[in-house]
């Protein structure tokens, strides 16, 4: 009697997997699915991808080999085995969207993607950051093999200790872009979407083994806008840069190497990392963890936008383009707080997530693509995910206490412990008890003076 094949550990939609990630079918082979292994080393990491494309050009012009392929070839394996899923209907649709650039300060981007509105899994609904997580429901070792582009491996640095762990990539059925990929790892442990410190590290080492400037990594917590309680990130590139990348940033109180960015400099306020030298890739790493564990358990949403980015800016003007494409390019991660979301909301004109703070909007309407203007979009994403300026300024507080290793509360000023305890809605609920006078407006953030048009329902 042939053996059956095991795609995965409960890969198969009608398996029922046991909750216990230790317990394996009895024919489990490592090598039952079909897709390839993707192998690296730290060796293989771009640090400043500037001086990467420079080196590959002068390589080029002086007709030498380049036998720095391993570096490249995560790219192009990416792009082939998504291509290649195309074949077995691994997608909800075929991408056909459509772009526009918005006029304003902030030169925001927008897609048109109605079947993405349409088609894509019913968003789950959930009521804290850390639910547990629960095998009836989607997941990810449900996949099957079609859908599965490929694992990742670390031959000098193993990712995990455990041996059976296994980290995959996978498509995104309902893609916004070509190669729009998810990222799971140690799909068998069933983690819930909480991230780890290993899921901190693959999103960081994807980022530097990818030789494309318009390559991102997202990140989507409970809450804030993820529609699957099973630890995954997004890999996917985006057509426009994000001017995020070019605005003028502040230190985080005294956290040597952090950063934070804030309206007016941009839409919605963000804790800012970024690698620098490859002797502090441990510390970015554990930053970034230690930054998004302290949202987790105060039950704070947050989403993550990994992109390369110019070395970040404490003086000079708002905005600065590298138009000459001179400055490095550097691996950035930029962590949103934002507000608590209870339940799914259906998909109408967009949803603020991960790629929408960072200022790439996805329209899932007609009507509202024809018709958004920067003051609408802004509108939207500050009722629906910004924190409010007190909220976030006791937040970088006790980061700063977080970072540094001092007990969370130390660096607060007196005057904001009476907010001790309280939630974001909680503290938005007394502010506005105080300025119950005042319309609720974007206008009271003093972006700007200039009055703004009702977003469309």
């Amino acid at each position: 009697m042939p053996m059956r094949k095991i795609v995965m550990l409960g890969a198969n939609a009608r398996t029922q997997r046991s909750v216990s990630s230790i317990q394996l079918p009895s024919e489990y082979s490592p090598s039952a699915s079909s897709a390839p292994y993707f192998n690296y080393s730290p060796s293989d990491f771009i640090l400043d991808l500037r001086s990467h494309q420079k080196e590959e050009e002068s390589y080029q012009n002086g007709n030498v080999h380049n036998d720095d392929e391993e570096k490249k070839q995560l790219k192009h394996l990416l792009h082939e085995r998504w291509e290649n899923a195309k074949q077995f209907n691994a997608f909800n649709y075929s991408l056909n969207c459509m772009y526009k650039c918005l006029d304003g300060k902030y030169d925001l981007s927008m897609q048109l993607n109605i079947e993405r509105g349409d088609l894509r899994r019913k968003p789950m609904h959930f009521k804290n950051i850390k639910e547990p997580f629960n095998h009836l429901r989607f997941n990810f070792t449900k996949l099957h093999d079609n859908e599965i582009l490929f694992y990742l491996k670390c031959d000098s640095d193993p990712i995990s200790n455990d041996p059976l762990d296994r980290h995959l990539v996978a498509v995104n059925a309902s893609p916004l872009e070509r190669d729009h990929s998810l990222i799971v790892p140690s799909v068998n442990k069933c983690n819930p979407q909480v991230l780890t410190l290993q899921a901190v590290r693959i999103a960081v080492d994807l980022m530097l083994l990818v030789d494309d400037d318009m390559f991102h990594i997202l990140f989507n917590s409970l809450l804030g806008q993820a529609s699957v309680n099973h630890l995954h990130l997004h890999a996917m590139y985006w057509p426009y840069d994000s001017d995020l990348i070019n605005r003028k940033c502040e230190p985080l109180h005294d956290v040597p190497g952090v950063f934070v960015i804030r309206p007016p400099c941009w839409i919605c306020p963000a804790i800012v990392f970024q690698l620098d030298c490859i002797e502090n890739y441990e510390q970015f790493k554990m930053n970034i963890y230690k930054c998004v564990e302290h949202l987790t358990e105060t039950n704070q949403a947050h989403n993550l936008f990994l992109a390369r980015a110019q070395p970040i800016r404490t003086t000079g003007a708002e905005k600065e383009e590298d138009r000459r494409g001179e400055r490095p390019q550097l691996v950035t991660c930029y962590v949103f707080p934002r507000m608590n979301m209870i339940g799914a909301k259906p998909p109408s004109n967009f949803n603020p997530a991960a790629n929408e703070l960072a200022g790439n909007l996805t329209s899932y309407t007609i009507r509202f693509f024809e018709s958004a203007n920067e003051q609408s979009v802004i509108r939207i994403i500050e009722e629906e995910a910004s924190l409010d300026d007190d909220s976030f300024q006791s937040l970088c507080f006790d980061l700063a206490d977080v970072l540094i290793g001092r007990t969370v509360g130390t660096s607060r000023p007196h005057d904001l412990d009476f907010l001790e305890g309280l939630t974001s809605p909680e503290i938005d609920e007394l502010r506005d008890s105080f300025q119950s006078f005042m319309p609720r407006s974007p206008s009271i953030r003093h972006r700007n003076s200039t009055p703004r048009t009702h977003s469309e329902e």
